[in-house]
């Protein structure tokens, strides 16, 4: 996924390489949930921030490529990371790298921070990685069917959502809201990402269904539950790295849990 946290446009170009084959991954040979050297201050409790990615555009931010995202998480040391992979995708990507030290599968290729920040970080032994992203197959295909349909038939309702999506990104380049991790995880990026996805969303949200941008936000949300249930107490120090767009929904779909601590990226970062 191209832009931050898949518009419209970036999704129907992406996304069909994102669910071609493969079961479900769980990292074998790296530390079991209960034994990771992320902790929390808070015994028991898990620590959970919500760590935004801006997938390919890390290559031309000033100041959050690659490198920087890597030295952040080195920095931040989570036990976990949860990350946005569809889970019958990841198998094989992983395999591939173990093997060769690379990815050339489409997959997971589309996604820097997973192929070059994320597998060399499990390899080396110092995290586990989960993948929790929710598109299938079908549902994918669905929507770009709709979508395409929808560029004849909805021709006003089209513009108005690529209009919003693309106004949005020219307004976080403007105002070099990607050439930081800490402008990518400000308020005014996420208010900008809001105003940008409204428009989709009330045109478009009802008609595509689990598709929509709320509805597949939920279905991420449910496989991230489903991953914290898993090492509920352990007291780890859990990130969840999907797109920059995406979080702000993610996190705010996590407040009412009672047995995480969210943290922002500025408590994350704070010595113990």
């Amino acid at each position: 996924m191209r832009t931050p946290s898949a518009p419209t446009a970036a999704l129907r170009r992406a996304l069909p390489l994102f669910l071609l084959t493969g079961p479900l991954l769980l990292l074998t040979g790296l530390p079991g949930c209960k034994i990771f050297a992320g902790k929390p201050a808070h015994a028991t409790i898990n620590e959970v921030l919500f760590l935004g990615s801006l997938h390919e555009e890390h290559s031309s931010s000033a100041g959050y490529d690659l490198e920087a995202l890597e030295a952040l998480l080195r920095e931040i040391n989570p036990g976990l990371v949860l990350c946005e992979v569809p889970p019958g995708r990841y198998e094989k990507a992983w395999g591939e790298f173990v093997a060769t030290g690379k990815v050339s599968r489409e997959p997971t290729a589309l996604y820097p921070e997973v192929t070059e920040v994320l597998f060399p970080l499990a390899l080396e032994g110092r995290v586990t990685v989960k993948p929790v992203s929710a598109w299938t197959a079908s549902e994918l295909r669905r929507r770009e069917e709709l979508l395409a349909q929808w560029e004849t038939s909805r021709p006003r309702d089209s513009r108005t959502v690529q209009a919003a999506e693309e106004r949005g990104r020219r307004e976080l380049k403007r105002l070099a809201l990607t050439d930081s991790a800490e402008s990518v995880h400000s308020a005014r990026f996420d208010q900008i990402v809001a105003a940008a996805m409204e428009p989709g969303e009330r045109l478009f949200g009802a008609d595509l269904g689990q598709g929509s941008w709320t509805q597949i936000n939920r279905a991420h949300a449910e496989l991230i539950d489903a991953a914290l249930d898993r090492c509920s107490g352990d007291g780890l120090r859990v990130v969840v790295l999907f797109g920059a767009w995406h979080k702000h929904r993610l996190r705010e779909l996590f407040r009412r849990r009672s047995d995480i601590h969210l943290i922002s990226l500025a408590e994350a970062l704070k010595t113990p």
